[in-house]
């Protein structure tokens, strides 16, 4: 494994089959927030069995579902400028949407805070997308990256203190299988695979020992 081998992008392909693609993750983002906000004014009593097995309102109300979301659409863009792009888009049709039907069904605005932290997220996803695609490189950046990646995702699932007197699943088994479907996306050999997982462990471990929590996950 070279440790400063990097992934390398296509730039192949027509203008206009990029801009549909974009397109749709901006649909897709435009669905999925509009999905959310109904399932926001949906009483849990009307929701079918599994989906409220899942606790599925509180699920899209936090951040893991849509950094998966996310994650995967810059993975599997063809270059970084394309997945930050995509990714842009795609948060832009969320924000956008959910903003739009909380003021068409539900007739409010949404709390200044909470729409604050979706902001940042939506001005930062460009540049986080940007640097996430390069984690399926191979060598010594696409390690660290893909350790970053996991170590947010081992925060968000498991909740524990630093004796590990305490370890829970924080929210429920369903983000047990994001965590699960994140290595398997960020999966560029074995023996990377065990180094960033590893990693992003003793990383995720640490940051517990500060005690630094993120907004609306933790």
């Amino acid at each position: 494994m070279h440790l400063l081998s990097v992934r390398h992008g296509s730039r192949s392909g027509r203008i206009s089959h990029k801009i549909l693609i974009t397109l749709l993750f901006f649909l897709l983002g435009f669905l999925l927030g509009m999905m959310s906000k109904r399932l926001d004014i949906t009483p849990s009593d009307r929701l079918p069995a599994f989906l409220e097995s899942i606790d599925v309102r509180n699920l899209f109300g936090r951040t893991p579902v849509w950094t998966l979301i996310a994650l995967a659409i810059a993975l599997f863009s063809r270059n970084p400028r394309r997945a930050a792009i995509n990714v842009l888009l795609f948060f832009v049709g969320a924000v956008g949407s959910y903003c739009l039907f909380s003021y068409l069904w539900a007739g409010f605005v949404l709390d200044r805070g909470y729409l604050t932290v979706w902001l940042i997220l939506t001005a930062l996803s460009p540049l986080l997308a940007f640097i996430v695609w390069y984690a399926k490189g191979r060598g010594a950046l696409g390690t660290a990256i893909s350790a970053l990646v996991i170590a947010y995702f081992i925060l968000t699932v498991f909740s524990f203190n630093a004796d590990f007197s305490s370890f829970e699943v924080a929210f429920g088994l369903i983000e047990v299988f994001f965590l699960v479907a994140v290595i398997t996306m960020l999966y560029a050999g074995i023996v990377q695979c065990f180094i960033s997982a590893g990693a992003a462990i003793a990383l995720a471990y640490l940051i517990r020992l500060t005690g630094f929590s993120i907004p609306y996950v933790l």
